[in-house]
């Protein structure tokens, strides 16, 4: 589970930062990626940084503030399935209006060259009331 921390701890660096390097780091490299968010659906690395990290977080947010709890992980063979909630704290770069929001995400992992590669996120957010 160590490797899985690490890599979760670089995947949460890499949104607070929109650290780009660290983000093609940690997602595989296979065509077949994808990540499903609020705000679309990425199908390629390319697209991840284009439309998630540059569109939505670098875009929409002058401050990222991500916290993950309540990971579990199942093992199968040469992959791995995450689940975990989430809180994500940011501040808008149109108006500096703080907000918080909540969701879960599950993420598929591949086990590529001794370390786990990202290869699939579904993230929802939750209604906060």
């Amino acid at each position: 589970m160590e490797k899985i921390y690490s890599l979760l701890n670089k995947y949460v660096q890499s949104i607070n930062e929109c650290n780009l390097e660290l983000a093609r780091e940690i997602w595989d490299e296979d065509d077949s990626i994808s990540f499903i968010h609020p705000l679309g659906y990425a199908h390629s690395f390319k697209e991840i940084r284009e439309h998630f990290y540059l569109g939505t977080m670098d875009e929409l947010f002058s401050k990222r503030d991500l916290k993950i709890k309540n990971i579990s992980a199942k093992f199968f063979d040469k992959a791995a399935f995450l689940e975990f909630s989430w809180d994500f704290y940011a501040v808008k770069k149109e108006d500096g209006e703080q907000i918080h929001t909540q969701g879960r995400e599950t993420q598929l992992l591949v086990w590529r060259n001794n370390e786990w590669k990202i290869s699939n996120i579904h993230y929802s957010q939750e209604i906060i009331s």
